[in-house]
């Protein structure tokens, strides 16, 4: 099933069973699971008939297996989601667990259920011509939705209608430009395009300046930077790793990723510094050159980190760079050790 014909099931109230969300479009999925929430429950919260159950918890799959055979309250339906699964990686018991769940799931009709997988936690094979192991054993007992990057017309269309919804006219020439400079990635862009917006309403416009764009939006390495070290000092290591991972599939220099990581760091250590001196937000923004869109979003990544934890973050960071400059040691090692040492400070 594609991410339209299942908007078309939502918007026409066909979802039933179960549903394997993946691929690496992850806006489009959140979208389609708030349709089918709507679809499913309806409008506003329904603690006991919209669950989410995360295999960061315990005994995760017995919470799933009642959930799903529980009754909805006061409702015809009920919609469980289950997040957190790295199917390639499921244990045997967990697995055979699961897979006696979905075979099952015939027999509780009033439950839809959702397995909502994000980028590296399911390995589909080539598709449509080379699938998986995995996915065929999951395409017999639920319903599998691709979630594909969307094509370069498509991604230019939804831009200029993104753009279009908040009162603001997008060129598609423009819209290209923002692609190149920011991300294909829909929901990088959807934030890029929110900031844009208000920017040029701002200005009294209502048309979207090219020029406007650097200046006021975060460039591919600049919000790749920001993920990779938000993930750091968060201490996802795991986060951490498959996001460096992806870097070095899209063979990204080493030294170019560690630059980021320096520069994001840099900048949250510097305005972090210059709030807590006592200077405003505009006042930094005059003070570092930075625009205040910048300002705000390295004081946002700063909060709720001391000063010395950022200190010594860039020490780190100072360390490694040296070891890829004058030492033997393989570059991505280097990184690979630094992301450990970096998700411990």
């Amino acid at each position: 099933m594609t991410p339209k014909e299942l908007q078309k099931a939502c918007k026409s109230g066909a979802v039933k069973g179960g549903y394997l969300f993946f691929g690496p479009e992850e806006y489009m999925k959140s979208r389609c699971l708030e349709l089918m929430k709507k679809a499913v429950v309806g409008e506003g919260d329904d603690p006991f008939n919209h669950v989410k159950v995360s295999a960061e918890n315990s005994g995760w799959m017995d919470i799933l297996i009642e959930q799903v055979s529980s009754l909805p309250m006061f409702a015809e339906k009920k919609l469980v989601e289950l997040h957190s699964v790295n199917y390639n990686r499921l244990s045997s018991s967990d697995s055979e667990e699961l897979f006696a769940l979905l075979s099952s799931l015939p027999d509780y009709e009033e439950c839809v259920l959702v397995l909502y997988a994000v980028t590296g936690e399911f390995d589909e094979g080539r598709l449509p011509k080379a699938p998986s192991a995995l996915y065929k054993k999951f395409t017999g007992l639920l319903t599998p939705v691709f979630f594909d990057r969307e094509s370069a017309a498509g991604l230019n269309g939804w831009v200029c209608r993104h753009f279009a919804a908040m009162k603001v006219f997008c060129p598609p020439e423009t819209a290209a430009e923002l692609i190149a400079y920011c991300s294909e990635d829909m929901y990088a862009l959807s934030g890029e395009i929110e900031k844009l917006a208000c920017y040029t309403l701002s200005k009294g416009s209502d048309r979207v300046d090219p020029a406007d764009i650097p200046y006021v939006c975060c460039g591919k390495s600049i919000d790749g930077a920001f993920a990779f070290t938000d993930a750091l000092l968060a201490g996802k290591s795991s986060k951490a790793a498959t996001l460096l991972s992806d870097m070095k599939l899209k063979r990204e220099r080493p030294e170019t990723i560690l630059g980021g990581v320096v520069d994001t760091l840099s900048g949250m250590y510097t305005c972090k510094s210059l709030l807590e001196a006592g200077l405003t937000k505009e006042e930094i923004s005059k003070e570092t050159g930075l625009h205040s869109f910048r300002v705000d979003r390295f004081l946002k990544a700063a909060s709720g980190k001391s000063l010395s934890r950022l200190e010594r973050a860039l020490t780190l960071c100072m360390d490694a760079d040296l070891k890829i400059k004058a030492s033997p040691i393989n570059d991505y090692t280097v990184l690979d050790r630094l992301v450990m040492r970096l998700c411990r400070v």
